[in-house]
């Protein structure tokens, strides 16, 4: 599933070293990833060569974007189990790590979110108004503070095709993100979010998972210029939110949003930052070794700054 994670703010905890599950449960989930793996391809193989970039190395593979919108790697159910997963499954533990290259912490939660309404779920003119303004003068608090929100405004203005564009926001229960957006020349947004959200501001609509991919499927969802997501791909796949367990489901999100993207649409991404570790279940911190991976596809653009570093990339034509 396309996991649109929350802007939850949780207390900072020392993680633990985390211990891994030695066996898998049964035979039947291991060969039902067999058959995620098969359908993602390229973009789930480790093998591939990765060249120089900018900021770190890049990959470009080829992709089926019918099959990252079908129901093998887009599927209608979480984990479906009673409470998220304490414990990496045995045979996801390798792609999970890129195959040890990754090191495991221990931080669990269990937050399972699917469906019903966002927390915040009636989105005001007034509201979106007040935010826009708050974010140009560098007072608009947001989920993490008033330097993470400079921080995404500088990634924004520096995404080349937002300014007068259509948006595509990945992850918002709080309108902050599209504030900004707006604030930095969006001519529209489209949140994409598990709650359903109504808003009352003219340049802002809302879509759940669902509603999305039906979109798509029916070719009625249009192209974005750009895509913006901050602190929400990195807990994509690890079963938090009630989400189905996927080792590449930050990977397969952006490559998603890039479906939608036009060429040489932009990307504005941030995540938090620095020693790439799996801190499981409750977030990725992406280093040089995953950041290939979740940006498959892009070119570098530019290199912003915040405790979640926001980048910017444009939407590469791949053969």
């Amino acid at each position: 599933m396309l996991l649109i994670t929350l802007y939850a703010i949780q207390p900072k905890m020392a993680p633990v070293p985390l211990t891994l599950s030695s066996q898998p449960t049964n035979n039947s989930p291991s060969l039902q990833y067999q058959t995620v793996l098969s359908k993602c391809g390229l973009l789930c193989d480790t093998s591939v060569q990765q060249t120089p970039g900018k900021f770190f190395k890049q990959r470009e593979v080829a992709t089926n974007c019918d099959s990252l919108f079908g129901d093998t790697l887009f599927p209608s159910t979480g984990h479906c189990q009673p409470n998220a997963p304490k414990e990496i499954p045995h045979f996801m533990l390798q792609d999970y790590t890129l195959n040890g290259a990754i090191k495991t912490q221990r931080r669990y939660f269990d937050q399972t979110y699917h469906g019903g309404e966002a927390k915040q779920s009636v989105w005001t003119w007034d509201m979106i108004e007040t935010q826009k303004q708050q974010c140009l003068n560098g007072s608009l608090h947001g989920t993490y503070g008033t330097h993470e929100t400079r921080a995404l405004l500088d990634g924004l203005r520096h995404a080349p095709t937002l300014t007068g564009g259509r948006v595509l926001v990945i992850g918002s229960e709080r309108p902050w993100v599209e504030a900004c957006a707006l604030a930095a020349g969006a001519a529209s947004v489209v949140t994409l979010e598990y709650g359903r959200i109504i808003s009352q501001h003219p340049n802002i609509s809302a879509v759940t998972p669902g509603e999305f991919k039906q979109r798509f499927v029916e070719n009625s969802l249009g192209v974005f210029d750009s895509i913006v997501t901050f602190s929400s791909v990195e807990h994509s796949g690890l079963g938090r939110y009630g989400d189905a367990l996927n080792p590449w489901a930050d990977v397969l999100e952006v490559a998603r949003a890039r479906c939608v993207a036009r060429p040489g649409g932009s990307l504005v991404i941030g995540v938090m930052y620095g020693t790439d570790t799996l801190v499981w279940n409750a977030h990725r911190i992406y280093g040089n070794k995953r950041w290939p991976y979740l940006t498959t596809n892009w070119n570098h653009h530019y290199l912003g700054r915040g405790y979640q570093r926001v980048h910017v990339f444009t939407n590469k034509v791949v053969n």
